[in-house]
C-alpha cells in the first residue's frame, strides 16, 4: 500500500465520439469490458481492458448536458483523469490533505452504474489534477 491508500484503476480518456478511440484501442491489443449510459453523470461510459497496460474508460457526452462538455469545447479528446481505488475514501483523502496537497471535492459521491453500483468520487488535487476514487474494489 502507499500514504493515501490509493490502488490504481484506471485513466479516463473524455472524447466526442468514441469510434476512433475504440479502434485505436483495439488495434492496441484492448478488450471491450462494461459500457452504459450513467444518469447520475450524464454521460456514456465504456471501459478497455488489456492484460500489460493500465485500463482505460472511454467517455462521451450524452444528449444531456454533461460535466465533460467544457473540456471537450478546448480538445476532441483528452485523458482528464486517474482513478483509483481505496476501502476508506475519508481516509484517503484525509492523507492527501495532511500531505500538504489541496483537495477540491467536485461533488458528492455517487453510485457509479459502471462499477456494479459502487459509490465514486472526483476531486480537484491542486497541481496534479482531477482523480476519481471508488469506495472499494470492483468485480
Amino acid at each position: 500500500m502507499n500514504l493515501y491508500g490509493l490502488e490504481f484503476h484506471h485513466f479516463g480518456l473524455a472524447v466526442k465520439s468514441p469510434e476512433a478511440a475504440f479502434r485505436y484501442l483495439d488495434d492496441l491489443g484492448y478488450r471491450a469490458g462494461s459500457a452504459c449510459y450513467d444518469p447520475l453523470q450524464k454521460v456514456n461510459l465504456a471501459m478497455r481492458h488489456h492484460e500489460r497496460m493500465p485500463a482505460v474508460e472511454v467517455i462521451w457526452p450524452g444528449a444531456e448536458p454533461s460535466p465533460i462538455d467544457r473540456l471537450l469545447e478546448r480538445s476532441d479528446s483528452m485523458i482528464y483523469h486517474l482513478c483509483y481505488t481505496s476501502e476508506d475514501v475519508e481516509r484517503s483523502v484525509a492523507a492527501l490533505e495532511q500531505a500538504g496537497l489541496e483537495v477540491l471535492p467536485l461533488g458528492a459521491a455517487q453510485p457509479a452504474l459502471l462499477f456494479d453500483g459502487m459509490a465514486v468520487s472526483f476531486y480537484s488535487i491542486t497541481g496534479v489534477g482531477i482523480i476519481e476514487i471508488i469506495a472499494g474494489v470492483p468485480g
